[in-house]
């Protein structure tokens, strides 16, 4: 229980503990499902893990308040303290996990010991029309039911339902998971609030010059992103690495942004490697 109510997180031990640990931050509506197939090779590598929903997703309250950039950062602090980690933590956010990893990497400097991004959130201002069309749904009263709907999957590429891009990795999670955990977490009231909230008051189309401060701590990073991503465009990324001159990339050739899930094995080997560089260069 913290100050806004039951958070739902997991930790994950690893049988071979090298001492360091990764908190994996998700991203606007599905929950921390969406890590099960990175988990393991983290464990594997010697990491020890923790994993949580945001309030308003999967198994956390659903609390009513605004639910801004602010409010996501303390969330994560609080669950860190709480939890009693003093040491520094590598970060993993995924599409909006990059934002809050990001702006809690900025405020919280002493408390990381690298950010690392899937398909982050925050560049996304070459698509204004797109930002201002949703936020115009979002302000027309009699929609509501509508949007209670529809919003999640706007959010997601406009389709019906979320449809995983590839089932060529044998780690992925599968359809029928993906389509329970998310449809299980839409029947709990506030769920759909949440959303809209976050949507009205987490600035997640334009984060760049928090990207440019953070890239100025020189703070060890990485990202990945897939180059057909239909969600955050992919020239984010030239963006990205030139606010971030030290950050390590790599491409997923035909990787949509469901790469979290659908592509774990790739994603999850990069990070291992990229972890393990961070270590063996202090």
């Amino acid at each position: 229980e913290l100050k806004n109510g039951n958070i739902f997180y997991q930790e994950f031990t690893s049988d071979n503990p090298i001492g360091q640990i990764v908190v994996l931050v998700h991203g606007f509506s599905t929950p921390s499902i969406v890590w099960k197939g990175i988990v393991p090779f983290l464990t594997d590598a010697g990491y020890d893990v923790v994993s949580y929903d945001h309030y308003g997703r999967g198994f956390s309250a659903r609390p009513k308040v605004d639910y801004t950039k602010d409010f996501y950062i303390s969330t994560l602090l609080e669950l860190i303290d709480y939890l009693k980690i003093e040491q520094k933590v590598h970060l993993i956010g995924y599409s909006m996990g990059g934002p809050i990893v990001g702006y809690f990497a900025n405020e919280n400097p002493n408390k990381v010991e690298s950010v690392n991004f899937i398909a982050p959130a925050g560049y996304m201002f070459k698509r204004k029309s797109q930002s201002n069309i949703y936020l115009k749904i979002l302000n027309i009263p009699f929609v509501t039911k509508y949007i209670s709907i529809v919003f999640p999957s706007l959010m997601y590429g406009g389709s019906s339902s979320i449809k995983l891009s590839t089932e060529e990795d044998e780690n992925r999670l599968s359809q029928d998971e993906l389509n329970k955990i998310y449809k299980e977490q839409m029947k709990y009231e506030g769920f759909t609030r949440s959303l809209i909230s976050t949507a009205k008051n987490f600035n997640l189309f334009n984060t760049q010059e928090m990207y440019q401060q953070l890239g100025k701590k020189r703070i060890n990073a990485s990202v990945i992103w897939g180059n057909v991503d239909e969600i955050v465009p992919f020239d984010g990324l030239t963006y990205l690495k030139g606010d971030y001159p030290n950050i390590n990339s790599e491409v997923i050739d035909n990787g949509h942004h469901d790469i979290t899930y659908a592509s774990p094995s790739i994603v999850g080997k990069f990070f291992c490697e990229q972890l393990k560089n961070f270590s063996n260069n202090e």
